[in-house]
């Protein structure tokens, strides 16, 4: 069932113009994924949901939409709620993100997608050559914390395919729904905190769904997959949000990620979070690549300015 509400929210980040009063859709199916695939039986199928924010006075001319995937280690987080951490170092979720961004005038939609431990089916795209070479460190916490069993490099591999697969899934829907959510097709980002983050760019790069720009808070892709990726398939432009203190493969691997994406003609700026781990706030204080201070929202909202502008709407 579909819960609608009206919510005039306040602004989390001061905007430069009055925030839009949003309409929050929940719970809208889009498709169907195959889960519990490795036992005796052949799976079955089950929802997948996502929940849609969008400026509450409709507007004339079609707006920009984001598809977003929360974080959680392939393994926890929902699209309503993924702030993990302590009270003094949390990040803010993605649903949060959606509403924000719908107070600046996109539509934006926050999805739910498989995760490890309902045994999803991966898929025939494979977004991740070699399972091996998944960084295990924060799942292995995640999977302790949970009172799981170590997960097999495989079990991982097919968690991180399906997730690939439902957000590309997902993004495809959205653009389906373009003359009836009055959204603009050219204008699709997707983005992500963590393994949404990573999912993100799995869509993108891996899947080939078409977007005008991506953003990844906390994002990781392994350097023989970008190869992989980019090579037959340029893309759109990246942000590339990271703290010093980040996850291990994260912070190690971030400027390499950069290199990779710029060496294969992709426009990609980067911010970096100071004093921050893996868990930062959307008003974290960050530094841009050309040296500027930045928040992660306003680096967010600037990068979707530039690359596909709410407009009036």
């Amino acid at each position: 069932m579909k819960a609608i509400d009206v919510t005039p929210t306040p602004f989390l980040h001061a905007p430069a113009a009055v925030p839009h009063s949003i309409q929050v859709v929940r719970d809208i199916v889009y498709g169907h994924a195959r889960v519990g695939c490795t036992g005796e039986a052949a799976g079955r199928l089950r929802p997948l949901l996502l929940d849609r924010y969008a400026p509450a006075d409709a507007g004339t001319a079609p707006r920009p939409v984001l598809v977003l995937a929360f974080g959680g280690a392939f393994h926890r987080g929902s699209k309503s709620e993924d702030a993990f951490g302590t009270e003094g170092e949390r990040n803010t979720s993605i649903a949060d993100h959606c509403r924000m961004l719908a107070q600046q005038g996109y539509v934006a939609c926050s999805i739910d997608y498989r995760l490890v431990q309902e045994d999803p089916d991966p898929g025939a795209t494979r977004a991740v050559a070699e399972p091996a070479h998944i960084p295990r460190s924060r799942v292995d916490l995640v999977r302790s914390l949970l009172g799981l069993p170590p997960a097999t490099s495989e079990m991982l591999w097919r968690g991180i395919e399906a997730a690939s697969d439902d957000v590309a899934m997902a993004a495809r829907f959205v653009l389906a729904q373009a003359r009836s959510w009055n959204i603009d097709p050219r204008r699709l980002a997707l983005g992500g905190f963590s393994a949404g983050a990573r999912s993100a760019l799995n869509a993108v790069y891996a899947e080939k769904v078409p977007a005008a720009a991506v953003f990844a808070l906390s994002g990781y892709m392994d350097a023989e997959d970008q190869h992989r990726h980019l090579a037959s398939h340029g893309g759109p432009p990246v942000l590339l949000v990271s703290a010093d203190g980040d996850l291990d493969y994260i912070a190690a691997h971030a400027p390499g990620m950069a290199q990779r994406f710029r060496a294969h003609g992709i426009v990609c700026e980067t911010v970096c979070v100071r004093g921050a781990g893996h868990f930062y706030p959307h008003d974290a204080s960050g530094t841009r690549d050309d040296g500027q201070a930045t928040t992660v929202s306003a680096a967010i909202q600037d990068f979707l300015q530039r690359h596909m502008p709410p407009g009036d709407g």
